[in-house]
């Protein structure tokens, strides 16, 4: 689940997003007036395709009038056969790697099979704390706060420094 955190517009139907993680893209809509006029006809309108905004909690970008696009349909790349043709990525940067403390809390409480409203509770948190913890581009975890999410799994938390080779 990629989320937007801003959105240009660029020349003729291209757009510059920045995605939360960092990563940028920048796509190229025209090919959504290709063919019939569809709901996409307005875009053509420059005045109308300018007022382009970031839709609440990032998960897409849209226009007035409820037209929009997925965020991560507009970051996949141009060779995955699920993208539709007519958004073209021109441009891309990719983002920072998924926090692996975010990672490995994310994927024991999914597999513990409680929600996250429980684990919160069973760590003596509020639910937002712990959604924190889980966002992949969260990298100030606590180790008590690590240990208090363990626990309420059953778990325990098992830390090791690792030598990395040629580090200086």
């Amino acid at each position: 689940m990629h989320k937007i955190t801003e959105v240009t517009p660029g020349e003729g139907l291209t757009l510059h997003l920045t995605y939360q993680d960092g990563a940028t893209v920048h796509a190229d809509l025209s090919g959504l007036l290709t063919g019939a006029p569809g709901v996409f006809a307005l875009l053509a309108n420059r005045a109308f395709f300018e007022r382009v905004f970031v839709m609440p909690r990032g998960r897409g970008i849209s226009w007035p009038g409820e037209l929009d696009l997925d965020a991560d349909t507009l970051r996949m790349p141009n060779s995955d056969p699920n993208k539709p043709e007519a958004l073209r990525l021109l441009e891309s940067t990719p983002g920072t790697p998924p926090d692996p403390v975010s990672l490995m809390l994310r994927e024991a409480v999914s597999a513990s099979g409680l929600t996250q409203a429980e684990v919160a509770q069973r760590a003596g948190m509020l639910q937002p704390a712990l959604a924190r913890l889980l966002d992949l581009n969260y990298h100030s975890h606590s180790l008590t706060a690590v240990r208090q999410v363990a626990a309420a799994l059953g778990r325990r938390l098992d830390l090791n420094l690792v030598e990395v080779p040629d580090a200086q």
